[in-house]
């Protein structure tokens, strides 16, 4: 295990944050196979059958992704194939809910987890729907906008970075003030 500019580097050129030790690092190392230019996989948590994955960044509890490239923040991604240039996947819902490719709308890093959130509008067999999907919660918006409040009721500053972002997603995609 190297370390190199901020990064402890394994052989294969998998790479994690000097914020943890080098132990840790080559523990995670150790548990990721076949892969090469990973980026802060995270021990790699019950992976199944990930082949030639490349550039993945801070994928957790994938099975049967084969050949993704460039995949980032993914997150429980199930029977993924030969993904490309995927970001911000979560339980590959956009991939299976929508009829076609929907808008999508990315925020900066906010809230307590200092994350992205992802709101994604776009076709459905019924119509037309607006998803959202920040961390574990994946929904409407105003489930999004309900759960916000209730969680975020004590921390003002949180409650408005998100309710900022709602009030510029309903502007963006023209929705019902």
């Amino acid at each position: 295990m190297k370390h190199k500019n901020g990064y402890w580097i394994d052989d294969n050129g998998n790479r994690w944050s000097d914020c943890i030790s080098e132990s840790e690092a080559q523990k995670s190392s150790e548990s990721l196979k076949g892969c090469s230019n990973c980026y802060n996989c995270h021990y790699c948590r019950n992976c199944d059958y990930c082949d030639n994955c490349n550039n993945c960044r801070n994928c957790r509890n994938c099975r049967y992704c084969n050949n993704c490239h460039y995949c980032r923040d993914c997150y429980n991604c199930n029977n993924c194939y030969n993904c490309h240039y995927c970001d911000d996947c979560c339980d590959c819902y956009r991939c299976e809910y929508y009829t076609e490719n929907p808008a999508r709308y990315l925020t900066d890093r906010i809230g307590s987890r200092r994350d992205h959130t992802v709101f994604y509008f776009g076709k459905i067999e019924n119509g037309m729907s607006l998803q959202v999907v920040c961390g574990c919660f994946r929904g409407d918006l105003k489930e999004f906008e309900a759960a916000v409040l209730k969680t975020h009721e004590n921390s003002e500053v949180y409650r408005n970075q998100y309710l900022k972002e709602i009030a510029k997603v309903k502007t963006l995609f023209e929705l019902e003030v």
